[in-house]
């Protein structure tokens, strides 16, 4: 059970702090652009080209006429895409995972307050650390408590990449 514990607890650990990658991708994900903005940017596109074309100088009021369109296109897109982008929906998605996995872990702090997570031989002494190591068993012991911080410092000190 021991090992069970060390595992699962260093595993919640490194996913508690790398969350944020977690919840990046699935942002990435919800923010891919639809089919409709898909086709309103490569409508906004073809206009930027066909007014190219167009001498600003010579014939105004056709460059006038496709800066509209393209504006009234920009604008249809802008809309859709801030109905798509809610604040809380990206507040929950950067830090929600987070919340919820520290939440978890100190839920599980408490309910494994009282089982070392290691059982070290005799022979081995971590005085003058010994009872903030296994805090609140006897000597030579790894609490939960410890075992988290341990995990959690490490997996800070590893820097993923996105």
């Amino acid at each position: 059970m021991g090992l069970g514990i060390l595992l699962f607890a260093t595993a919640l650990s490194f996913i508690s702090v790398h969350s944020n990658i977690i919840g990046k991708q699935i942002l990435k994900w919800i923010n891919k652009p639809t089919s409709k903005e898909k086709e309103l940017t490569s409508k906004i596109n073809d206009l930027k080209k066909s007014q190219e074309c167009v001498s600003i100088t010579e014939n105004f009021s056709k460059y006038s006429k496709i800066q509209r369109q393209i504006n009234k296109i920009e604008e249809e897109l802008s809309n859709s895409r801030n109905e798509r982008n809610n604040l809380t929906i990206q507040l929950g998605f950067a830090y929600g995972p987070k919340v919820l996995l520290g939440f978890l872990l100190v839920i599980l702090s408490i309910y494994y307050r009282s089982t070392p997570i290691i059982t070290l031989d005799n022979s081995i002494d971590l005085t003058p650390f010994s009872f903030l190591i296994s805090y609140p068993h006897g000597a030579n012991a790894v609490s939960f408590h410890f075992w988290i911080l341990c995990s959690s410092a490490t997996a800070r000190l590893i820097k993923l990449k996105n």
